[in-house]
């Protein structure tokens, strides 16, 4: 598990926006077999999520309305996110990750 607070760059339609974003990500561990023991374990897939806090709400409006958006990390990781819901008065959006975690 790890998880991510500071600045990011949102980017959809080609245009970029500065966001601050609160992220988590975390993986389950699989079996190859139910009857194998625990030193069998192998990694399974990784989940992220988090929110987003931008500071216009017109900029909400404009990045929930696309299908799927790149965050960009400080450091030039990039992910693929999607909105799952929005408060364009607060500026806030949570997000689904899509793909192994940027950071």
């Amino acid at each position: 598990m790890s998880d991510f607070r500071g600045e990011v760059t949102v980017i959809a339609g080609g245009v970029e926006y500065p966001a601050w974003a609160d992220l988590l990500s975390w993986g389950e561990q699989s079996r190859t077999d139910a009857f194998d023991p625990p030193e069998d374990d192998v990694p399974g897939l990784s989940d992220w999520n988090g929110s987003l806090k931008v500071a216009d709400w017109e900029v909400v409006e404009a990045l929930t309305h696309g299908e799927e958006l790149e965050l960009r990390m400080p450091d030039g990781r990039v992910g693929r996110c999607v909105v799952s819901r929005h408060s364009s008065e607060a500026g806030l959006m949570v997000i689904e990750g899509s793909g192994p975690p940027p950071f």
